[in-house]
Formats: structure tokens, C-alpha cells, sequence
């Protein structure tokens, strides 16, 4: 009986202590735009956004997806203080993550989902054929929506992306969290804890070999991730990926808008060769930026080439069609589709 009393108020604790910590980190992190209301098949689902910049004649305007783990002050802490002096930027928060609400739809998980929820979402805000930047997970959904809306759209460029289905499997706390009675109790008392534990190796893991900039936690609202709203969705988001992408991964090789894919070649978080590689093979006159050296967050480390890459889009210049190779002392290789290797390195 004490045993169990002692558990109780253990769990009760926890708890406590991770309901605290959600509404700290919704007062230190609040939304940092307005909101877009979306109508049915989404509603009562709203996306959070923030819009910057201004439209610019012959530059289309560009729209920045962050990835898993995150929300948009991941691309408000890297491109878009560059990119607004250029063309109108609007950066969103993916459906159930940051500060946007999930909704009713039953496949949110779904990249190509995601991209119609976002394709709402901007032609409310009048956002017309903007080049589309995907990170990670979010890469996912700039792809779906080159498919879905291949008329409306300039370009996508894919940043570090998981494209393809991946040998090995997810990580065991995404499996529990999808569980009927362990995952809301998981949830409501161990996200908060764990999350204080594994946040600092997470960051320098996704970084590596790059180091993460300084009070990068603190940037990009990282607390908001540990709230157990955004965690579930998180996690859905993660648990379901390799399925969606076996089967949206057939239909690369129809996509026919301009597309550049970035990523660093020592990327230990989302593989280049299974990923980024493959789909530079797949899709017809694409640009690959390989980047020797660079881990998964390009947009941070190689800030200056992923700016470069979507301002190109964006004025409308075709991509390079082969692989451009750029070393860590800045020097530059190009080799042309045609005389490419099957599998860069």
C-alpha cells in the first residue's frame, strides 16, 4: 500500500510538474503571426503563420516548411531574415505543431494531406505559385506538394529531406505515445523530463559534424515540442512517415516544376544516399547541391548556398540539371546530368 501510494503521488508529481512546463512554455514562446481558420475537410483545424517581406516583381514568393521536432521559428532563427528583403516569405507551422491546431481530418499525417492544409492556408492569404522550401519531414510535404499542385507552384527546393521509406524502424517512444492508455499518461508525465534529459544530445546530434548556434533551444521555442498536444502530433507525424512515402515515393518521377535538392553528405540523421540522392536520380532536370562536410541543418551551417538556391528559384532561373558539389574550402564542382555518377557520394 505504500508502495503504491508513493507511485501515485510520483506520477501525480510528474504530471504537475509537466503541466507547469507546457504553460511556461506557451507564455516564453507565443505565436509569433496570425492564424488562418481552415474549412472542411481540415476545419477545426488553424495554421499559424508568420508573413514577412513584400512581393517583388519577378520574384516569387517563397513559403518555408520546418521539419519533425519543430516549428516555424526553426526558419525564423535561419532564412528568413535574408530571405524578406527579397519577396514576400511566409514560414507555417505544420498541422499540430507550434502554435497550429490539428483538426479533424483523419490523415493529417499524411505529407500530401499536410500540403493541401498549407495550400489552403495560402490562398487565403494570397499567396500565389511561391517555391516551396521542405527541412526534414517537412521536405516530405514540399514534395506532395509539387505533385498535388504542380500548376501552382515555382519550384521546391527539398533541404536535408526524408523522401524514401528507411531501413530500421522508429524510435520507441513514438510506438507508446500511439497507445491507447500508456500513450496519454506517457504524454502527461514523461515528455517534459525526457525532453529535459535527451535535448541537448538531440541538438548536437542533428547538427553534427555542424555545431548548433548558440541558445539554439531558446531560438526556436524548443519547450513547445515537450506540450502534449505537439508531441502527439509529432509523433503521429514520425510513426506514419515510412508508409506515406512508400507509396508517394512512385510518383517522383512525374514531377515536372523546377527543383533543387540540398543536402550535406554527412547528414547522420536523414540518409543522403536513401534520400536526397535518390530523388535528384528520379525526378528529370533537378539540381543537386551536395555539401561536403555538412550535417542535416544546411539552412543554419551552409546558410548562404540555401539562400542563394531559393532566391534562384524564386527569380525564376532553371536549376542546374546534375550535381554541384561544394567543398568545406568553398570550392565548387558542377558535373552535369549526363555524366553523373549513379550514386554521389
Amino acid at each position: 500500500m505504500v508502495l503504491f501510494l508513493l507511485l501515485a503521488f510520483f506520477i501525480a508529481g510528474l504530471a504537475l510538474w509537466s503541466a507547469v512546463a507546457a504553460a511556461r512554455a506557451a507564455r516564453a514562446f507565443p505565436p509569433l503571426g496570425g492564424f488562418v481558420e481552415l474549412d472542411v475537410p481540415f476545419a477545426p483545424a488553424r495554421l499559424h503563420y508568420i508573413d514577412r517581406g513584400a512581393a517583388a516583381a519577378g520574384v516569387a514568393p517563397v513559403v518555408l516548411i520546418h521539419g519533425a521536432s519543430g516549428n516555424l521559428r526553426d526558419m525564423t532563427a535561419s532564412l528568413v531574415p535574408a530571405l524578406e528583403g527579397h519577396t514576400r516569405v511566409v514560414a507555417v507551422d505544420r498541422p499540430g505543431h507550434g502554435w497550429s491546431t490539428r483538426g479533424g481530418h483523419p490523415e493529417i499525417s499524411d505529407p500530401a494531406a499536410q500540403a493541401r492544409a498549407i495550400h489552403a492556408a495560402l490562398c487565403r492569404l494570397g499567396v500565389e505559385r511561391p517555391v516551396v522550401l521542405g527541412h526534414s519531414w517537412g521536405a516530405s510535404v514540399a514534395a506532395a506538394y509539387a505533385l498535388e499542385f504542380p500548376d501552382e507552384v515555382s519550384g521546391v527546393l527539398l533541404l536535408s529531406g526524408a523522401l524514401y521509406p528507411w531501413p530500421g524502424d522508429i524510435a520507441w517512444y513514438h510506438k507508446v505515445v500511439g497507445t491507447p492508455l500508456a500513450g496519454p499518461l506517457f504524454l502527461r508525465t514523461l515528455t517534459v523530463p525526457g525532453g529535459s534529459l535527451l535535448a541537448d544530445a538531440g541538438i548536437k546530434g542533428n547538427f553534427h559534424p555542424d555545431s548548433a548556434p548558440a541558445n539554439y533551444a531558446g531560438a526556436i521555442g524548443l519547450p513547445l515540442l515537450f506540450r502534449p498536444s505537439h508531441f502527439r502530433a509529432n509523433s503521429a507525424d514520425t510513426a506514419g512517415l515510412k508508409a506515406r512515402l512508400a507509396v508517394q515515393s512512385r510518383r517522383y518521377g512525374g514531377i515536372s516544376v523546377p527543383v533543387i535538392v540540398v543536402t550535406g553528405n554527412a547528414d547522420y540523421t536523414v540518409s543522403p544516399k536513401i534520400h536526397s540522392y535518390a530523388f535528384h536520380n528520379a525526378v528529370r532536370g533537378s539540381e543537386l547541391i551536395k555539401l561536403r562536410g555538412a550535417g542535416h541543418m544546411p539552412h543554419h551551417s551552409r546558410h548562404e548556398i540555401v539562400v542563394d538556391a531559393v532566391l534562384r528559384l524564386a527569380r525564376g532561373e532553371a536549376p542546374f540539371d546534375g550535381m554541384v558539389t561544394v567543398f568545406e574550402d568553398g570550392r565548387v564542382e558542377r558535373q552535369a546530368a549526363g555524366v553523373r555518377a549513379q550514386s554521389p557520394r
